[in-house]
């Protein structure tokens, strides 16, 4: 009995060990020692030269927008994508998905010298040369518009040019082809008569750190990672995920030597990734950015989540007003007493200042990654060095992988699937892709992705039934022998009260004579449900299939927490109700339905057995509050399997019991 007990109670820790490492994020993870940051100050007199130009390129799925200083992209928008969940049909130009959009510069105060937290716009396929041997910073530059025109196909192209101090000119040719989800990349060094700079040149080409992420805390994100180049293809991943914490180089958050496939700045559903065409890059190197808006929520700790907006309303008739403005015009804009307004201030600079004292600890969520390449420029007269990238926009999504963007499949992998201990040892890698192919086919047959879930439900319930079945004849056949002896074990436990060891010497002697052993191929069907429920887990996790999919009434995305009513904040200010936002009806649903499966078991006649179904009645309230903010999608699953148990226990055993066999001594 001990053994089916420790059996049952070990898959559930497992589950529980598992699910609670994605509400918070994982130990940091920092690469090796890899290529010096090459960092130097950045310098910040925009002020001082011409307005930048903007251009756009765009085709069928990709919209974005261009700077000349630096050459850099500001805005990404995805035309088939949105973020909205009440748009139907063609969507129009504002409901595009905003992909990627450039960190904002974070400028030294007026008179101040850069600092470690200091650094301008990052811009998307930002490219620089870390050693300074080109005489300016390529990324700051204002780069010459050459012009922009139509390509073969429909695409369109723009050609940048810049001739640099060391008398290398240097040219990058944009192009988004027609139908393609990328950006092309064209990168060329030509050495002019002047030039001083000759040999391999050492550049870098990056994402720039401003992709779409979502607040997810059972998904961390963004992250990047680079592909190691091995045998043809990217055989493992390197990951760095932002802290919130200023490490020692901002620069080089974390770096790795060695050849790589591509390297990405990635999040929940969508991917900026940027690899050589016919090359690798030799080495990468993150950066770590601030992130506004957790800037902002760490400002407004300041505030009890009551006062909130009535805080952010004072604070935003300020900042319409002028700094300079007085309490009492803010007080008026907004209807509030000029003491309050002055006390919200208040609470506001000295929360500013408290944060800019610490480094802006816990705002460091941004994080951006470069590969290293490098461009032969010889000398006067020489033929011009080019090199080829292409720079992927777009969603993680294998069916789109397949066309012609085959090795970011690895990605899903290694992050997504593979990146932990408890995903490998389920073999997730596998089972995941599984389950969304199961789940594709039956989508194909339903249309509704939620209904897709429950026949998935069932379609496991029933392979498993078998097994079920055949657990519960053994069980019933351990019953009938417990039975048999429950007066010698009465017997025994009156006998030996007050000794427990004798009672335990005297217990396990009338096993050994009965040949009794709990069967545990009981738990059988639940250490095969088991690889499901977690490769679901993971499939709802991060698989964009069920990202915005409605199943009926107000839960209009499976991919989110169903959301009946938003609270507009947290209930209460202390755990596990400081996580409670909205509320959500399916995770109650499990939970009672969990609940109400247990009761509709048998009552077991072991009292090890009765012991471990009172240990194991409080699992789904654990659950319950852990999976609280979880996928609808997840909630539907376990309530389709505990339907279809208690179906089980009240129908299919009243009409084909298990009859408890005779049995000999």
């Amino acid at each position: 009995m001990k053994a089916r007990t420790l059996l049952t109670l070990v898959l559930w820790g497992i589950a529980a060990l598992f699910i609670a490492p994605t509400c918070a994020p994982p130990p940091e993870e920092t690469g090796g020692g890899g290529p010096a940051a090459g960092a130097r100050p950045e310098r910040f007199d925009d002020a001082e030269r011409p307005a930048e130009e903007f251009f756009v390129l765009e085709n069928e799925h990709l919209w974005t927008k261009w700077s000349t200083r630096g050459g850099g992209c500001v805005q990404v928008r995805l035309k088939d994508y949105t973020s909205r969940l009440d748009v139907e049909g063609p969507l129009a130009e504002e409901d595009w998905l905003v992909l990627y959009n450039a960190p904002e510069a974070r400028p030294p105060a007026a008179g101040g010298e850069p600092g470690a937290v200091n650094y301008r716009r990052r811009d998307g396929l930002r490219l620089w040369e870390p050693k300074g041997v080109l005489g300016t910073d390529l990324d700051a530059a204002d780069w010459t518009l050459e012009g922009i025109r139509d390509t073969a196909g429909g695409g369109r192209e723009a050609v940048l040019r810049l001739r640099t101090p060391a008398g290398v000119e240097l040219e990058k040719r944009l192009r988004v082809p027609a139908g393609a989800r990328h950006v092309e990349l064209d990168f060329t060094a030509t050495p002019t008569e002047e030039v001083s700079a000759t040999g391999y040149l050492h550049f870098r080409l990056g994402t720039g750190g401003g992709v779409l992420v979502e607040r997810d805390r059972f998904y961390p994100n963004p992250y990047a990672a680079a592909g190691r180049f091995e045998e043809g293809r990217a055989e493992d991943m390197e990951i760095f995920r932002p802290r919130g914490k200023l490490p020692p180089d901002r620069n080089a958050a974390a770096s790795w030597r060695g050849r790589f496939a591509f390297v990405l700045e990635g999040s929940k559903y969508f991917l900026s990734a940027i690899r050589p065409i016919g090359e690798v890059f030799e080495g990468a190197v993150c950066e770590v950015l601030l992130d506004q808006e957790r800037y902002e929520e760490l400002v407004l700790e300041a505030f009890p989540a009551e006062e909130r907006d009535r805080a952010l309303a004072v604070l935003g008739a300020v900042r319409d007003l002028g700094a300079a403005a007085a309490a009492d015009q803010a007080a008026a804009a907004v209807g509030e007493d000029p003491s309050y307004v002055a006390s919200v201030l208040d609470r506001f600079r000295r929360r500013t200042a408290e944060l800019a004292a610490s480094g802006y600890a816990g705002a460091w969520m941004r994080t951006s990654i470069a590969g290293d390449f490098q461009v032969h420029v010889g000398g006067p007269g020489s033929a011009p060095e080019s090199q080829s990238f292409q720079w992927y926009l777009g969603p993680k999504d294998p069916a789109v992988f397949a066309q012609g963007y085959e090795p970011l499949v690895s990605v899903i992998e290694h992050v997504d699937y593979g990146g932990s201990f408890f995903y490998r040892i389920f073999f997730t890698e596998w089972i995941a892709p599984a389950i969304l192919a199961l789940l594709k086919l039956f989508h194909l047959v339903t249309g509704n992705w939620g209904a897709a879930i429950i026949l998935l439900t069932i379609l496991v319930r029933a392979s498993l039934f078998p097994v079920n079945r055949h657990s519960q004849v053994k069980m019933a056949v351990y019953q009938a022998k417990m039975a048999k002896v429950k007066p010698q074990l009465d017997e025994i436990n009156r006998k030996y009260a007050k000794d427990p060891a004798k009672k335990q010497e005297a217990t396990m002697k009338l096993y050994r004579e009965h040949r009794l052993s709990p069967p545990l191929g009981g738990c059988l069907p639940m250490l095969l449900q088991f690889p499901v429920f977690i490769g679901l887990f993971a499939a709802l996790r991060c698989s964009i299939l069920l990202r915005q999919q409605p199943f009926v009434g107000w839960i209009r995305d499976l991919s989110r927490p169903d959301a009946l009513i938003d609270f507009g904040g947290p209930v209460l200010d202390f755990f596990p109700f400081s996580g409670v936002t909205t509320l959500n009806v399916l995770p109650i649903v499990m939970v009672f339905l969990w609940v109400a499966h247990q009761r509709s078991m048998p009552k077991p006649t072991d009292p090890q057995q009765a012991q471990m179904q009172k240990m194991m009645a409080f699992m789904p309230i654990l659950f319950g509050v852990m999976l609280y903010n979880y996928a609808a999608g997840l909630s539907l699953y376990m309530i389709t399997s505990s339907a279809l148990g208690i179906f089980e226990q009240k129908v299919i055993k009243k009409r084909w019991p298990v009859a408890a066999p005779a049995v000999g001594k």
